[in-house]
């Protein structure tokens, strides 16, 4: 084929167009533009479609050769022009397909506000519109007022994509939680220095203790100001054993036990391995934090247990 005759097949044209919903053009859609190939089998491939937005011409002569094959002769200059069954995307699409992805991430998405600033114009083909959450462009210190730019999809035709995109500003009202007092680093947050308060927030913020449980026990890594709100990174299990304080050691070998009491050499959290020391012998050994002010040996053979002593 030439050159010019293939770039012609790609170009618009002030023709309509045959609306297909197909990656090939079959003999039933081009009977359906040109009565004349009605004795094509319908399900026979012609050609390849064009994407979504472009269109795909036949001229006269790739349908000459067509007809050629089916014993068909083809009008001389006819010319066949075929384009996905396309449409506007919708603001309500858009808002929809939101509040699909909110209620997923467990957002009531009935209460979400959600102003649509700007989306895609282009013309899309049918199919499902989704917006997952990869596509959001937001870190977690987003809040309520600022816009994000949001990448989704049409998924048509079984698997193929059609990308899109919406500038939105999303909020709701949700909880979080706020100091009543200075929190200071290190000490364990009990429930009556925090407080819960309803707030209007970006939903998908990830950032913020949103229950109390998220903050009672645990302990601020840095300063928390009253009236702040507790951010869950700003908070780590509380130290059970501190440097320098005495530690009740459970040995266990087997059956046998041997509980001692030990200084810990380092401080630590539930589940950490520390150093502790026998004020005794001055022997070094190492244990499992297991509680405030406890840990664990486990010794193996019950000669070990001696070794701590």
């Amino acid at each position: 084929m030439n050159v010019w005759l293939v770039l012609m097949t790609l170009l618009p044209s002030s023709d309509s167009c045959r609306a297909i919903r197909s990656d090939q053009i079959v003999g039933e859609d081009l009977a359906a533009a040109l009565p004349v190939f009605s004795r094509i089998p319908r399900d026979a491939v012609i050609a390849n479609s064009s994407a979504p937005g472009g269109r795909r011409i036949l001229a006269w002569p790739e349908l000459k050769r067509i007809g050629k094959q089916y014993g068909v002769e083809a009008p001389e200059n006819s010319r066949a022009c075929f384009e996905w069954q396309t449409r506007p995307l919708a603001e309500d699409d858009v808002r929809s397909a939101i509040r699909e992805t909110l209620q997923s991430q467990d957002v009531s998405s009935k209460d979400a506000r959600i102003e649509i600033l700007a989306m895609s114009q282009a013309r899309t083909p049918q199919g499902k519109l989704v917006f997952p959450l990869s596509g959001l462009s937001a870190s977690t210190n987003v809040d309520a007022a600022t816009p994000v730019t949001w990448r989704g999809e049409v998924i048509y035709n079984s698997s193929h994509k059609f990308a899109v995109w919406a500038r939105v500003r999303i909020s709701a009202s949700l909880t979080r939680v706020v100091a009543r007092e200075l929190l200071l680093p290190g000490q364990p947050v009990t429930a009556d220095r925090v407080k819960l308060e309803t707030w209007d927030d970006f939903p998908l913020r990830n950032n913020l203790a949103r229950s109390l449980d998220d903050v009672v026990g645990r302990a601020p890594l840095r300063a928390i100001r009253p009236g702040a709100a507790v951010l869950r990174s700003d908070l780590c299990a509380p130290l059970q054993v501190r440097r320098g304080e005495s530690v009740l050691v459970t040995a266990v070998s087997g059956a046998a036990q041997l509980k001692i009491e030990a200084v810990a050499e380092n401080s630590g959290k539930q589940g950490d391995t520390i150093s502790l020391r026998n004020p005794r012998s001055g022997k070094i050994f190492r244990a499992r934090v297991e509680g405030r002010d406890q840990a664990l040996v486990i010794a193996g053979p019950i000669a070990m247990l001696w070794g701590i002593q």
